[in-house]
C-alpha cells in the first residue's frame, strides 16, 4: 500500500518520530495531573495541607498545561505540517506520472475522474497521515497507560469492571471499518462522475446552448447529483449509527467507574483521592476509546483513496524509450513500410507507407476523414509505440533516439489548436521558460496574427480563457502556428492547420510562411490542394494506403483522385469569385 510514497516517508520519518515522541510526551503529563489531584485531595480530606501548598499546586498544574500548551504546537508543526507537504509531494509525484503516460491511457478515462484523484482522494491521504496519525497513536498510548496506571496506582479490580465495556467498542469498529472502506470507495467514484459531468457541460456550453439542451443537461447533472447526495447520505447514517454507539458505550465505562468507586470510598477499599483520580483517569481514557473509531473511519477513508490513486500509480507506460539513446545525424526522415494499429484494435489505421522528407525539404499529405493522417503524425511525435525499422530519422531508427530528443525535433500545429488559460505571449513562446519578447513578435507576424493580438487593449499580455475562448477559431489557429514557428525546431507539422480561415487569409500565411518553411523540413496535412500545390511531394492517403503520389503537377497528370478534388476545389473558387457563395 505504502510502496508508491517510501521515498517521502524515508525522508520524513525523524520529523514523524520527533512529533510522536512529543505527542507521548504530553499524554504522559496528562496522565501525571491525576495524581498531584489525588495528592491534593487527600490531604485536604485529612486536613493537612495549608495555604501555601494549594499554591504550589497550582502553580504545578498551571506550569504543566503551559508545557503541554507548548508541546502541543511543536507536535502539530512535526505532524501536520509534515502531512501538508505529503499532500504536495503525492500531487507532484501523480502528476508527473500523468505526464509520463502515452495518450491512450486519457482516451479511456475523464477529466472529472482525474481530479477527483488529484483534490478529494489526495487531500483524503492527508488527513490519514495527519489526524489518523495523531488520534490513532494518542488512542493506543493513552488507552494502554491510562489501564496500566489505573490498576497498578488504584486498584486493578475496579479498573477491570469499570473497562468491561471497551473492548466491544474495539470488537465493533474494527468490524465496522471495511464497511466504511466500501462505503466511501463508493463516495469517492460518485464524486468522480459529478466532477465529470461539471467539466464537460461547461466545456460544451456552447453547444448545449446553440441546441437549447439546457434542460435536459440539468436532468442529467440532477441524476448524478442525486446519486452523489444519496451514496453521502448513506455514508453518514452510517457514521451516524457508529458514532453514538461508540460514544454510550465509552460513556457506560464511566457510569460503571462511578458506582463502583463511590462504594470502594463507602467501604474504604480506596481514599477519596484515588476515587478523584480513578474518576479523572476514566475521562481521559473515555476520549481515545472512542477515538478509536473515528481513527478506523479517518483510516478506511484514507486507505480507500490511497488505493485509488495507488491504481493510477500503477499504471506504468507502454510507451519504449531508450535506455541508451543516441542522437540524429541529421534531420532526414524515412519512413519504411510503417504499419500500426491502436492498443486493442484489429484494424490496421496505417498500411506500408514510405516516403522520404529529406532535410529541408517538403512533403504534403491529402486524404478523407479517417484516412490515418493524424495517425502518422502522433506516430513521428512517439505518443505511440513505433514498429522498429520503419522510421529512420537522421539515420537512426527513431526508436534508438530517447522520446524527449524525438519530440524537440519536431513542432506541431495540431488540429485542435489548444491554448493554455495564460498570456498570448506565454501560449506563443510555449517552449521557453522565458519568452523572447522580439521572437514572439516574428512568429505571430509571420503567422499573420500579429495586428489582430495588437487590437486586443493588452497586447500579447491579453489572458486567454479556457482553450483560448476569448479567440476566434482562426485566430488560435494562427496563434497556434506562431507557437510551433517560435520553437523553431528543424521539421515543422501542419495538421489541416489553416482550416479556420479563409482563402485569401491562407495565402497571405502561405507567402509569409515560405520564408520560414524553406528554412525546415515541413509536413503539411490539408484537404485543400492550395496550400499543398507548391510542395516537394504530396501523398494520398485513404484507408491508411498511400493510393497516390507525386509532385503537384504529376498527381494532376494522373488524371486520378487528387485531380478530381483539385477540379472541384478550382470549380468552387470560381464560384466564391463570381459572387455565388450563397449557392
Amino acid at each position: 500500500m505504502l510502496k508508491h510514497y517510501k521515498d517521502f516517508l524515508r525522508e520524513k520519518t525523524g520529523r514523524y518520530l520527533m512529533g510522536i515522541f512529543l505527542l507521548l510526551l504530553v499524554d504522559s503529563i496528562q496522565l501525571f495531573v491525576p495524581q498531584v489531584l489525588k495528592t491534593y485531595t487527600d490531604k485536604l480530606e485529612a486536613s493537612q495541607i495549608v495555604m501555601g501548598e494549594i499554591w504550589k499546586i497550582a502553580a504545578v498544574i498551571g506550569a504543566l498545561a503551559i508545557l503541554m500548551a507548548i508541546l502541543r504546537y511543536l507536535w502539530r508543526i512535526m505532524i501536520v505540517f509534515t502531512a501538508l507537504e505529503f499532500e504536495i509531494w503525492t500531487r507532484k509525484k501523480l502528476y508527473k506520472h500523468w505526464t509520463a503516460l502515452p495518450r491512450e491511457y486519457f482516451n479511456g478515462v475523464k477529466t472529472g475522474e482525474l481530479m477527483s484523484y488529484a483534490t478529494n482522494d489526495i487531500g483524503t491521504i492527508r488527513r490519514t497521515f495527519s489526524g489518523g496519525v495523531i488520534m490513532g497513536v494518542d488512542a493506543i498510548f493513552m488507552t494502554i497507560t491510562t489501564v496500566v496506571v489505573m490498576g497498578t496506582t488504584i486498584d486493578w479490580k475496579l479498573t477491570f469492571f469499570a473497562i468491561l465495556p471497551m473492548p466491544f467498542i474495539v470488537y465493533g469498529v474494527l468490524h465496522m471499518g471495511k464497511i466504511v472502506h466500501d462505503k466511501f470507495r463508493r463516495v469517492q467514484e460518485i464524486f468522480s462522475q459529478l466532477s465529470d459531468k461539471v467539466q464537460e457541460s461547461f466545456s460544451g456550453i456552447s453547444v448545449i446552448k446553440a441546441f437549447s439542451q439546457e434542460e435536459l443537461d440539468l436532468d442529467d447533472f440532477e441524476q448524478i447529483n442525486e446519486l452523489n447526495f444519496n451514496e453521502n447520505m448513506s455514508l453518514a447514517k452510517f457514521q451516524a449509527k457508529l458514532y453514538p454507539t461508540v460514544r454510550f458505550i465509552g460513556r457506560s465505562s464511566m457510569i460503571i467507574g462511578v458506582i463502583l468507586g463511590a462504594r470502594a470510598v463507602l467501604n474504604s477499599t480506596i481514599s477519596l483521592g484515588d476515587y478523584v483520580a480513578f474518576i479523572k483517569y476514566l475521562e481521559i481514557l473515555v476520549w481515545p476509546v472512542m477515538a478509536i473509531g473515528m481513527v478506523t473511519n479517518l483510516i478506511q477513508r484514507g486507505l480507500a483513496s490511497m488505493g485509488r490513486v495507488n491504481d493510477v500509480l500503477d499504471v506504468n507506460s507502454n510507451l519504449k524509450d531508450s535506455d541508451n539513446p543516441k542522437e540524429a545525424q541529421g534531420y532526414n526522415l524515412e519512413v519504411k513500410g510503417l504499419s500500426f494499429s491502436y492498443p486493442g484494435v484489429n484494424e490496421r489505421a496505417l498500411e506500408d507507407i514510405s516516403f522520404n522528407l529529406k532535410e529541408g525539404g517538403s512533403l504534403g499529405i491529402l486524404g478523407p476523414t479517417g484516412s490515418g493522417k493524424s495517425t502518422l503524425v502522433s506516430l513521428l511525435l512517439r505518443l505511440y509505440n513505433i514498429p522498429q525499422g520503419s522510421v529512420y530519422l537522421g539515420g537512426q531508427d527513431i526508436n534508438e533516439l530517447s522520446v524527449k530528443d524525438t519530440r524537440d525535433i519536431f513542432a506541431m500545429v495540431p488540429q485542435d489548436n489548444f491554448l493554455f488559460s495564460t498570456e498570448i505571449i506565454n501560449n506563443i513562446s510555449l517552449s521557453d521558460k522565458e519568452p523572447n519578447e522580439d521572437r514572439v513578435i516574428q512568429a505571430a507576424k509571420d503567422a499573420q496574427v500579429h495586428d489582430e493580438i495588437m487590437d486586443f487593449p493588452q497586447g500579447y499580455e491579453t489572458f486567454l480563457g479556457e482553450k483560448g475562448v476569448n479567440l476566434s477559431g482562426g485566430q488560435k489557429q494562427r496563434t497556434s502556428i506562431a507557437r510551433a514557428l517560435y520553437k523553431d525546431s528543424p521539421i515543422l507539422i501542419f495538421d489541416d492547420s489553416l482550416s479556420a480561415v479563409d482563402t485569401k487569409t491562407e495565402e497571405a500565411i502561405l507567402r509569409k510562411l515560405r520564408v520560414e518553411l524553406s528554412k525546415h523540413s515541413s509536413i503539411i496535412i490539408s484537404h485543400r490542394i492550395s496550400t499543398l500545390q507548391n510542395l516537394d511531394e504530396i501523398i494520398f492517403l485513404d484507408q491508411g494506403r498511400i493510393v497516390e503520389r507525386g509532385s503537384h503537377e504529376e498527381l494532376l497528370a494522373l488524371g486520378g483522385r487528387y485531380y478530381s478534388i483539385y477540379e472541384k476545389q478550382l470549380l468552387e473558387d470560381k464560384i466564391r469569385g463570381a459572387g455565388y457563395e450563397s449557392i
